[in-house]
Protein backbone atom coordinates (compact mmCIF):
# COMPACT_ATOMS: atom_id res chain seq x y z
CA UNK A 1 0.00 0.00 0.00
CA UNK A 2 1.44 3.37 -1.01
CA UNK A 3 2.10 6.15 1.49
CA UNK A 4 -0.34 8.37 -0.38
CA UNK A 5 -3.15 5.86 0.10
CA UNK A 6 -2.20 5.42 3.76
CA UNK A 7 -2.39 9.18 4.30
CA UNK A 8 -5.78 9.37 2.58
CA UNK A 9 -7.09 6.55 4.78
CA UNK A 10 -5.69 8.27 7.88
CA UNK A 11 -7.43 11.52 6.95
CA UNK A 12 -10.71 9.68 6.44
CA UNK A 13 -10.31 7.93 9.80
CA UNK A 14 -9.51 11.26 11.45
CA UNK A 15 -12.95 12.42 10.31
CA UNK A 16 -15.05 9.28 10.73
CA UNK A 17 -13.75 8.06 14.09
CA UNK A 18 -14.37 11.35 15.97
CA UNK A 19 -17.89 11.47 14.52
CA UNK A 20 -18.47 7.87 15.57
CA UNK A 21 -17.16 8.54 19.06
CA UNK A 22 -19.28 11.69 19.26
CA UNK A 23 -22.39 9.72 18.29
CA UNK A 24 -21.63 7.20 21.03
CA UNK A 25 -21.12 10.10 23.42
CA UNK A 26 -24.47 11.61 22.43
CA UNK A 27 -26.06 8.22 22.95
CA UNK A 28 -24.75 8.20 26.51
CA UNK A 29 -26.00 11.74 27.01
CA UNK A 30 -29.39 10.72 25.68
CA UNK A 31 -29.64 8.05 28.35
CA UNK A 32 -28.59 10.64 30.91
CA UNK A 33 -31.28 12.96 29.56
CA UNK A 34 -33.85 10.19 29.90
CA UNK A 35 -32.88 9.83 33.53
CA UNK A 36 -33.16 13.59 33.95
CA UNK A 37 -36.64 13.57 32.38
CA UNK A 38 -37.88 11.66 35.40
CA UNK A 39 -36.81 14.55 37.59
CA UNK A 40 -38.55 16.98 35.19
CA UNK A 41 -41.72 14.90 35.35
CA UNK A 42 -41.69 15.24 39.11
CA UNK A 43 -41.00 18.99 38.89
CA UNK A 44 -43.84 19.63 36.45
CA UNK A 45 -46.01 16.91 38.02
CA UNK A 46 -46.43 15.12 34.71
CA UNK A 47 -47.41 11.51 35.22
CA UNK A 48 -47.20 8.71 32.68
CA UNK A 49 -49.85 9.24 30.05
CA UNK A 50 -50.58 12.78 31.26
CA UNK A 51 -48.86 14.61 28.43
CA UNK A 52 -52.11 14.97 26.44
CA UNK A 53 -53.82 16.35 29.53
CA UNK A 54 -51.03 18.90 29.84
CA UNK A 55 -51.46 20.01 26.26
CA UNK A 56 -55.23 20.12 26.34
CA UNK A 57 -56.23 21.18 29.87
CA UNK A 58 -53.52 23.72 30.56
CA UNK A 59 -53.52 25.20 27.07
CA UNK A 60 -57.28 25.37 27.15
CA UNK A 61 -57.11 27.30 30.44
CA UNK A 62 -54.53 29.69 29.01
CA UNK A 63 -56.61 30.29 25.89
CA UNK A 64 -59.72 30.94 28.03
CA UNK A 65 -57.91 33.59 30.05
CA UNK A 66 -56.59 35.23 26.85
CA UNK A 67 -60.12 35.30 25.48
CA UNK A 68 -61.41 36.87 28.71
CA UNK A 69 -58.65 39.50 28.43
CA UNK A 70 -59.88 40.47 24.99
CA UNK A 71 -63.63 40.31 25.62
CA UNK A 72 -64.14 40.95 29.31
CA UNK A 73 -60.88 42.42 30.56
CA UNK A 74 -62.33 43.69 33.87
CA UNK A 75 -62.97 40.06 34.91
CA UNK A 76 -59.22 39.69 35.31
CA UNK A 77 -59.42 42.07 38.24
CA UNK A 78 -61.42 39.52 40.21
CA UNK A 79 -59.12 37.60 42.54
CA UNK A 80 -61.41 34.58 42.60
CA UNK A 81 -61.12 34.14 38.81
CA UNK A 82 -57.35 34.30 38.90
CA UNK A 83 -57.18 31.85 41.81
CA UNK A 84 -59.48 29.48 39.90
CA UNK A 85 -57.14 29.36 36.95
CA UNK A 86 -54.04 29.31 39.13
CA UNK A 87 -55.35 26.12 40.66
CA UNK A 88 -55.37 24.59 37.18
CA UNK A 89 -51.91 25.83 36.14
CA UNK A 90 -49.90 26.01 39.35
CA UNK A 91 -49.06 22.30 39.54
CA UNK A 92 -47.47 22.67 36.08
CA UNK A 93 -45.27 25.49 37.40
CA UNK A 94 -47.18 28.06 35.29
CA UNK A 95 -47.70 31.47 36.93
CA UNK A 96 -50.39 34.07 35.98
CA UNK A 97 -49.44 37.76 36.02
CA UNK A 98 -51.97 40.60 35.41
CA UNK A 99 -50.61 44.10 34.93
CA UNK A 100 -52.62 47.38 34.84
CA UNK A 101 -50.94 50.65 33.83
CA UNK A 102 -47.55 49.13 34.57
CA UNK A 103 -48.49 47.80 38.03
CA UNK A 104 -49.18 44.25 39.06
CA UNK A 105 -52.79 43.54 39.98
CA UNK A 106 -52.93 41.51 43.16
CA UNK A 107 -49.95 39.90 44.83
CA UNK A 108 -47.25 38.77 42.41
CA UNK A 109 -45.92 35.23 42.65
CA UNK A 110 -42.82 35.30 44.87
CA UNK A 111 -40.94 33.15 42.41
CA UNK A 112 -41.23 35.81 39.67
CA UNK A 113 -41.24 39.00 41.67
CA UNK A 114 -37.50 39.49 41.08
CA UNK A 115 -37.86 39.40 37.31
CA UNK A 116 -41.13 41.33 36.81
CA UNK A 117 -39.27 44.42 35.68
CA UNK A 118 -37.97 42.38 32.70
CA UNK A 119 -41.45 41.95 31.26
CA UNK A 120 -42.00 43.97 28.08
CA UNK A 121 -43.95 47.21 28.29
CA UNK A 122 -47.48 47.64 26.96
CA UNK A 123 -47.30 48.18 23.22
CA UNK A 124 -50.86 47.75 21.97
CA UNK A 125 -52.05 50.75 20.02
CA UNK A 126 -55.61 52.00 20.47
CA UNK A 127 -56.58 50.99 16.98
CA UNK A 128 -55.15 47.42 17.32
CA UNK A 129 -57.19 44.46 18.48
CA UNK A 130 -54.38 42.57 20.28
CA UNK A 131 -50.62 42.39 20.81
CA UNK A 132 -48.84 39.18 21.84
CA UNK A 133 -45.49 38.80 23.62
CA UNK A 134 -43.19 35.87 24.24
CA UNK A 135 -39.64 35.44 25.42
CA UNK A 136 -37.26 34.35 28.15
CA UNK A 137 -36.68 35.82 31.59
CA UNK A 138 -33.77 35.03 33.83
CA UNK A 139 -32.28 36.23 37.10
CA UNK A 140 -29.57 34.27 38.87
CA UNK A 141 -30.56 30.64 39.06
CA UNK A 142 -34.14 31.40 37.94
CA UNK A 143 -35.16 30.88 34.34
CA UNK A 144 -38.63 31.45 32.89
CA UNK A 145 -40.36 31.30 29.51
CA UNK A 146 -43.28 33.66 29.13
CA UNK A 147 -46.10 34.51 26.75
CA UNK A 148 -48.39 37.51 27.07
CA UNK A 149 -51.21 39.55 25.56
CA UNK A 150 -51.78 43.34 25.70
CA UNK A 151 -55.30 44.73 25.98
CA UNK A 152 -57.26 47.67 27.43
CA UNK A 153 -59.52 47.61 30.44
CA UNK A 154 -62.99 49.10 30.20
CA UNK A 155 -61.73 52.42 31.55
CA UNK A 156 -59.10 52.53 28.75
CA UNK A 157 -56.26 51.77 31.12
CA UNK A 158 -53.44 49.63 29.75
CA UNK A 159 -53.58 45.95 30.61
CA UNK A 160 -51.34 42.94 30.06
CA UNK A 161 -51.82 39.24 30.81
CA UNK A 162 -48.69 37.05 31.16
CA UNK A 163 -48.12 33.35 31.67
CA UNK A 164 -44.66 32.34 32.91
CA UNK A 165 -43.40 28.75 33.18
CA UNK A 166 -40.39 27.80 35.26
CA UNK A 167 -37.80 26.18 32.93
CA UNK A 168 -34.90 26.20 35.36
CA UNK A 169 -34.46 22.36 35.30
CA UNK A 170 -34.37 22.26 31.51
CA UNK A 171 -32.15 25.32 31.29
CA UNK A 172 -29.82 23.91 33.93
CA UNK A 173 -29.60 20.59 32.12
CA UNK A 174 -28.82 22.23 28.78
CA UNK A 175 -26.40 24.69 30.39
CA UNK A 176 -24.46 21.83 31.95
CA UNK A 177 -24.69 19.43 29.03
CA UNK A 178 -23.77 21.70 26.12
CA UNK A 179 -20.21 22.34 27.39
CA UNK A 180 -19.85 18.63 28.06
CA UNK A 181 -21.02 17.81 24.53
CA UNK A 182 -18.65 20.34 22.97
CA UNK A 183 -15.76 19.27 25.19
CA UNK A 184 -16.49 15.62 24.45
CA UNK A 185 -16.38 16.22 20.70
CA UNK A 186 -13.14 18.20 20.98
CA UNK A 187 -11.52 15.55 23.19
CA UNK A 188 -12.65 12.74 20.85
CA UNK A 189 -11.38 14.66 17.83
CA UNK A 190 -8.01 15.50 19.41
CA UNK A 191 -7.44 12.01 20.82
CA UNK A 192 -8.33 10.35 17.54
CA UNK A 193 -6.13 12.66 15.48
CA UNK A 194 -3.28 12.37 17.97
CA UNK A 195 -3.47 8.57 17.97
CA UNK A 196 -3.70 8.24 14.18
CA UNK A 197 -0.97 10.83 13.69
CA UNK A 198 1.27 8.94 16.15
CA UNK A 199 0.65 5.61 14.40
CA UNK A 200 1.23 7.04 10.91
CA UNK A 201 4.29 9.03 11.94
CA UNK A 202 5.75 6.01 13.73
CA UNK A 203 5.02 3.90 10.65
CA UNK A 204 6.93 6.40 8.51
CA UNK A 205 9.66 7.63 10.85
CA UNK A 206 10.94 4.28 12.18
CA UNK A 207 12.08 2.94 8.77
CA UNK A 208 13.62 6.33 7.98
CA UNK A 209 15.55 6.10 11.22
CA UNK A 210 16.77 2.65 10.19
CA UNK A 211 17.91 4.09 6.86
CA UNK A 212 19.66 6.89 8.76
CA UNK A 213 21.48 4.34 10.92
CA UNK A 214 22.47 2.32 7.84
CA UNK A 215 23.73 5.49 6.14
CA UNK A 216 25.79 6.26 9.23
CA UNK A 217 27.30 2.76 9.19
CA UNK A 218 28.17 3.13 5.51
CA UNK A 219 29.76 6.50 6.26
CA UNK A 220 31.90 4.71 8.86
CA UNK A 221 32.91 2.13 6.28
CA UNK A 222 30.72 -0.69 7.59
CA UNK A 223 28.98 -2.20 4.57
CA UNK A 224 27.77 -5.34 6.32
CA UNK A 225 24.74 -3.87 8.10
CA UNK A 226 21.51 -4.53 6.20
CA UNK A 227 18.52 -2.16 6.33
CA UNK A 228 16.07 -5.01 7.14
CA UNK A 229 13.10 -2.99 5.82
CA UNK A 230 10.48 -5.03 3.97
CA UNK A 231 7.56 -2.88 2.86
CA UNK A 232 5.40 -2.42 -0.22
CA UNK A 233 5.37 1.35 -0.48
CA UNK A 234 7.62 4.24 -1.40
CA UNK A 235 9.77 3.75 1.70
CA UNK A 236 10.13 0.08 0.78
CA UNK A 237 11.28 1.13 -2.71
CA UNK A 238 13.73 3.55 -1.13
CA UNK A 239 15.00 0.83 1.22
CA UNK A 240 15.47 -1.61 -1.66
CA UNK A 241 17.33 1.04 -3.68
CA UNK A 242 19.44 1.83 -0.61
CA UNK A 243 20.18 -1.86 -0.06
CA UNK A 244 21.10 -2.28 -3.73
CA UNK A 245 23.40 0.75 -3.43
CA UNK A 246 25.02 -0.82 -0.34
CA UNK A 247 25.58 -4.11 -2.14
CA UNK A 248 26.95 -2.38 -5.23
CA UNK A 249 29.24 -0.26 -3.08
CA UNK A 250 30.37 -3.34 -1.20
CA UNK A 251 30.98 -5.14 -4.48
CA UNK A 252 32.92 -2.20 -5.93
CA UNK A 253 35.08 -2.02 -2.79
CA UNK A 254 35.71 -5.75 -2.99
CA UNK A 255 36.69 -5.36 -6.64
CA UNK A 256 38.88 -2.41 -5.72
CA UNK A 257 40.55 -4.45 -3.00
CA UNK A 258 41.01 -7.29 -5.44
CA UNK A 259 42.55 -4.89 -7.95
CA UNK A 260 44.83 -3.62 -5.22
CA UNK A 261 45.93 -7.17 -4.44
CA UNK A 262 46.39 -7.82 -8.17
CA UNK A 263 48.34 -4.59 -8.50
CA UNK A 264 50.69 -5.60 -5.73
CA UNK A 265 51.01 -9.04 -7.27
CA UNK A 266 51.68 -7.47 -10.66
CA UNK A 267 54.40 -5.30 -9.16
CA UNK A 268 55.96 -8.36 -7.56
CA UNK A 269 55.69 -10.35 -10.82
CA UNK A 270 57.07 -7.51 -12.92
CA UNK A 271 59.85 -6.92 -10.41
CA UNK A 272 60.75 -10.59 -10.68
CA UNK A 273 60.37 -10.65 -14.48
CA UNK A 274 62.48 -7.52 -14.88
CA UNK A 275 65.07 -8.47 -12.34
CA UNK A 276 66.00 -11.73 -14.10
CA UNK A 277 66.85 -10.23 -17.53
CA UNK A 278 68.42 -7.15 -15.95
CA UNK A 279 70.63 -9.36 -13.81
CA UNK A 280 71.58 -11.39 -16.86
CA UNK A 281 72.29 -8.27 -18.89
CA UNK A 282 74.38 -6.77 -16.09
CA UNK A 283 76.32 -10.01 -15.71
CA UNK A 284 77.13 -10.33 -19.40
CA UNK A 285 77.98 -6.64 -19.71
CA UNK A 286 80.28 -6.95 -16.69
CA UNK A 287 81.84 -10.02 -18.32
CA UNK A 288 82.58 -8.04 -21.45
CA UNK A 289 84.05 -5.19 -19.38
CA UNK A 290 86.19 -7.60 -17.38
CA UNK A 291 87.47 -9.22 -20.58
CA UNK A 292 85.85 -12.60 -19.94
CA UNK A 293 84.68 -12.67 -23.57
CA UNK A 294 88.15 -12.70 -25.06
CA UNK A 295 87.41 -14.23 -28.40
CA UNK A 296 84.93 -13.02 -31.03
CA UNK A 297 82.58 -16.00 -30.71
CA UNK A 298 82.18 -15.58 -26.99
CA UNK A 299 81.66 -11.85 -27.38
CA UNK A 300 78.96 -12.41 -29.96
CA UNK A 301 77.31 -14.94 -27.64
CA UNK A 302 77.31 -12.42 -24.79
CA UNK A 303 75.86 -9.73 -27.04
CA UNK A 304 73.21 -12.16 -28.27
CA UNK A 305 72.14 -12.94 -24.69
CA UNK A 306 71.98 -9.23 -23.93
CA UNK A 307 69.83 -8.68 -27.01
CA UNK A 308 67.44 -11.50 -26.09
CA UNK A 309 67.00 -10.29 -22.52
CA UNK A 310 66.49 -6.70 -23.68
CA UNK A 311 63.86 -7.96 -26.15
CA UNK A 312 62.08 -9.79 -23.31
CA UNK A 313 62.00 -6.59 -21.30
CA UNK A 314 60.75 -4.64 -24.28
CA UNK A 315 57.99 -7.21 -24.88
CA UNK A 316 56.97 -7.04 -21.23
CA UNK A 317 56.69 -3.24 -21.38
CA UNK A 318 54.67 -3.49 -24.61
CA UNK A 319 52.28 -5.95 -22.97
CA UNK A 320 51.78 -3.65 -20.01
CA UNK A 321 51.11 -0.66 -22.25
CA UNK A 322 48.72 -2.66 -24.42
CA UNK A 323 46.83 -4.00 -21.44
CA UNK A 324 46.53 -0.53 -19.93
CA UNK A 325 45.17 0.93 -23.17
CA UNK A 326 42.72 -1.93 -23.63
CA UNK A 327 41.57 -1.56 -20.05
CA UNK A 328 40.90 2.16 -20.65
CA UNK A 329 39.27 1.50 -24.05
CA UNK A 330 41.79 3.89 -25.59
CA UNK A 331 42.81 1.60 -28.48
CA UNK A 332 40.63 2.07 -31.58
CA UNK A 333 39.54 -1.12 -33.35
CA UNK A 334 39.44 -1.13 -37.14
CA UNK A 335 36.94 -3.82 -38.04
CA UNK A 336 36.83 -5.27 -41.51
CA UNK A 337 35.56 -8.36 -43.33
CA UNK A 338 38.20 -11.04 -42.73
CA UNK A 339 38.38 -14.36 -44.61
CA UNK A 340 38.97 -16.75 -41.70
CA UNK A 341 40.24 -19.61 -43.86
CA UNK A 342 42.98 -17.56 -45.57
CA UNK A 343 43.81 -15.63 -42.39
CA UNK A 344 44.46 -18.80 -40.35
CA UNK A 345 46.66 -20.29 -43.09
CA UNK A 346 48.75 -17.08 -43.06
CA UNK A 347 48.95 -17.24 -39.25
CA UNK A 348 50.12 -20.87 -39.28
CA UNK A 349 52.73 -20.20 -41.96
CA UNK A 350 53.95 -17.05 -40.22
CA UNK A 351 54.49 -18.74 -36.84
CA UNK A 352 55.95 -21.83 -38.50
CA UNK A 353 58.67 -19.66 -39.98
CA UNK A 354 59.22 -18.01 -36.61
CA UNK A 355 59.40 -21.25 -34.58
CA UNK A 356 61.15 -23.86 -36.69
CA UNK A 357 61.41 -26.37 -33.83
CA UNK A 358 57.62 -26.55 -33.45
CA UNK A 359 55.23 -28.34 -35.80
CA UNK A 360 52.13 -26.29 -36.69
CA UNK A 361 49.11 -28.21 -37.91
CA UNK A 362 45.86 -26.89 -39.41
CA UNK A 363 42.37 -28.34 -39.02
CA UNK A 364 40.08 -25.90 -40.86
CA UNK A 365 36.51 -27.27 -41.05
CA UNK A 366 35.05 -24.16 -42.62
CA UNK A 367 34.14 -22.89 -46.05
CA UNK A 368 37.08 -21.11 -47.74
CA UNK A 369 34.79 -18.06 -48.16
CA UNK A 370 33.84 -17.78 -44.47
CA UNK A 371 33.90 -14.15 -43.32
CA UNK A 372 33.95 -12.54 -39.90
CA UNK A 373 33.92 -8.92 -38.80
CA UNK A 374 37.28 -8.42 -37.06
CA UNK A 375 40.35 -6.25 -36.57
CA UNK A 376 43.23 -8.10 -38.25
CA UNK A 377 45.98 -6.56 -36.13
CA UNK A 378 44.26 -7.13 -32.80
CA UNK A 379 43.31 -10.68 -33.83
CA UNK A 380 46.96 -11.32 -34.62
CA UNK A 381 47.81 -10.32 -31.04
CA UNK A 382 45.36 -12.96 -29.84
CA UNK A 383 47.13 -15.69 -31.80
CA UNK A 384 50.52 -14.33 -30.79
CA UNK A 385 49.68 -14.45 -27.08
CA UNK A 386 48.05 -17.90 -27.27
CA UNK A 387 50.90 -19.43 -29.25
CA UNK A 388 53.58 -17.76 -27.09
CA UNK A 389 51.78 -19.08 -24.01
CA UNK A 390 51.70 -22.61 -25.47
CA UNK A 391 55.37 -22.51 -26.41
CA UNK A 392 56.33 -21.26 -22.95
CA UNK A 393 55.00 -24.42 -21.31
CA UNK A 394 56.07 -27.04 -23.86
CA UNK A 395 57.70 -30.04 -22.12
CA UNK A 396 57.70 -32.62 -24.93
CA UNK A 397 60.50 -33.41 -27.32
CA UNK A 398 58.16 -33.23 -30.31
CA UNK A 399 56.39 -29.92 -29.87
CA UNK A 400 53.09 -29.53 -31.70
CA UNK A 401 50.53 -26.74 -31.99
CA UNK A 402 47.26 -27.21 -33.85
CA UNK A 403 45.12 -24.36 -35.21
CA UNK A 404 41.51 -25.45 -35.67
CA UNK A 405 38.31 -23.79 -36.85
CA UNK A 406 34.68 -24.82 -37.17
CA UNK A 407 31.24 -23.22 -37.40
CA UNK A 408 28.56 -23.59 -34.78
CA UNK A 409 25.58 -21.51 -33.66
CA UNK A 410 26.13 -18.70 -36.20
CA UNK A 411 29.74 -18.21 -35.10
CA UNK A 412 33.25 -19.37 -36.00
CA UNK A 413 35.04 -21.30 -33.24
CA UNK A 414 38.82 -21.02 -33.42
CA UNK A 415 41.10 -23.02 -31.14
CA UNK A 416 44.82 -23.23 -30.38
CA UNK A 417 45.89 -26.64 -29.02
CA UNK A 418 49.27 -27.80 -27.77
CA UNK A 419 50.82 -30.96 -26.33
CA UNK A 420 52.47 -29.16 -23.46
CA UNK A 421 52.43 -29.73 -19.71
CA UNK A 422 48.80 -28.68 -19.23
CA UNK A 423 47.11 -26.60 -16.54
CA UNK A 424 45.82 -27.76 -13.16
CA UNK A 425 42.03 -27.99 -13.00
CA UNK A 426 41.84 -25.59 -10.04
CA UNK A 427 43.60 -22.93 -12.12
CA UNK A 428 41.37 -23.17 -15.23
CA UNK A 429 38.59 -20.79 -14.03
CA UNK A 430 41.13 -18.03 -13.36
CA UNK A 431 43.63 -18.11 -16.22
CA UNK A 432 41.86 -15.22 -18.04
CA UNK A 433 41.77 -13.04 -14.91
CA UNK A 434 43.98 -10.02 -14.73
CA UNK A 435 47.49 -10.68 -13.37
CA UNK A 436 46.71 -14.31 -12.60
CA UNK A 437 49.56 -16.80 -12.97
CA UNK A 438 49.14 -20.48 -12.31
CA UNK A 439 51.66 -22.17 -10.07
CA UNK A 440 53.17 -24.01 -13.02
CA UNK A 441 54.31 -20.72 -14.52
CA UNK A 442 56.04 -19.25 -11.49
CA UNK A 443 59.46 -20.69 -12.14
CA UNK A 444 62.24 -18.33 -13.04
CA UNK A 445 62.58 -19.93 -16.41
CA UNK A 446 58.90 -19.65 -17.20
CA UNK A 447 58.19 -16.12 -16.03
CA UNK A 448 55.49 -13.88 -17.27
CA UNK A 449 53.44 -10.89 -16.20
CA UNK A 450 50.18 -12.85 -16.06
CA UNK A 451 48.42 -10.42 -18.42
CA UNK A 452 48.82 -12.18 -21.77
CA UNK A 453 45.55 -14.13 -21.52
CA UNK A 454 43.83 -11.11 -19.97
CA UNK A 455 44.75 -9.17 -23.12
CA UNK A 456 43.30 -12.01 -25.20
CA UNK A 457 40.03 -11.81 -23.28
CA UNK A 458 39.73 -8.05 -23.75
CA UNK A 459 40.30 -8.33 -27.50
CA UNK A 460 37.79 -11.17 -27.92
CA UNK A 461 35.22 -9.27 -25.83
CA UNK A 462 35.64 -6.32 -28.19
CA UNK A 463 34.78 -8.72 -31.07
CA UNK A 464 31.51 -9.75 -29.31
CA UNK A 465 33.02 -13.22 -28.80
CA UNK A 466 33.64 -15.63 -25.95
CA UNK A 467 36.59 -17.61 -24.55
CA UNK A 468 37.01 -21.11 -23.19
CA UNK A 469 39.74 -23.55 -22.14
CA UNK A 470 40.21 -27.30 -21.84
CA UNK A 471 43.32 -28.92 -20.40
CA UNK A 472 44.74 -32.15 -19.04
CA UNK A 473 47.96 -32.40 -17.13
CA UNK A 474 50.88 -33.75 -19.24
CA UNK A 475 48.51 -34.02 -22.22
CA UNK A 476 48.15 -30.45 -23.37
CA UNK A 477 45.86 -27.43 -23.40
CA UNK A 478 43.26 -26.12 -25.85
CA UNK A 479 42.15 -22.50 -25.72
CA UNK A 480 39.25 -21.60 -28.01
CA UNK A 481 37.29 -18.49 -28.82
CA UNK A 482 34.23 -17.65 -30.92
CA UNK A 483 33.53 -14.71 -33.23
CA UNK A 484 30.10 -14.17 -34.88
CA UNK A 485 29.80 -14.71 -38.62
CA UNK A 486 29.07 -11.74 -40.87
CA UNK A 487 26.62 -13.68 -43.09
CA UNK A 488 25.81 -16.96 -41.37
CA UNK A 489 23.47 -18.38 -44.02
CA UNK A 490 26.09 -18.12 -46.77
CA UNK A 491 29.11 -19.09 -44.71
CA UNK A 492 27.95 -22.17 -42.82
CA UNK A 493 28.64 -25.31 -44.90
CA UNK A 494 29.34 -27.61 -42.03
CA UNK A 495 28.69 -27.60 -38.33
CA UNK A 496 30.91 -29.41 -35.91
CA UNK A 497 29.51 -31.90 -33.48
CA UNK A 498 29.63 -31.19 -29.76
Amino acid sequence: MSIRLKLIISYVLMTIIPIGLFIIFLHLLFHLFLNNIEEMRDFYQVEDGAVEAFFYDELAAINELKQIALTEPNELLKKSLIEQYEAVLEHRQVKIIVRRDGHIVGSSPPEVSAILNQLPAHRLASNQQSMNHQGHLGEGDQSWLFTGTDFYFDDESEGSLYFAIDVEPVDSFLTNMIPIVVAGFIVAFLLTNALITYVISKHLIQPLKKLHVSAGEIAKGNLEKQTDIVRRDEIGDLARAFEEMRLQLKKSIEIQNKYEVNRKELINNISHDLKTPITSIKGHVQGIIDGVAKDQNKLEKYVQVIHVKASEMDQLVDELLLFSKLDLNSIPFHFDHVNVYDYMIDIADSFQDQYEDITFQKDLQINPNTLIHADRNQLYKVFSNLIANSIKFMNKENKEITLSSSIKNEAVTISVSDNGQGIHQQDLPFIFDRFYRAEASRGSDQGGSGIGLAIVKQIIDAHQGSLGVESKMDKGTTIYFTIPLTAAKDNRVMESKE
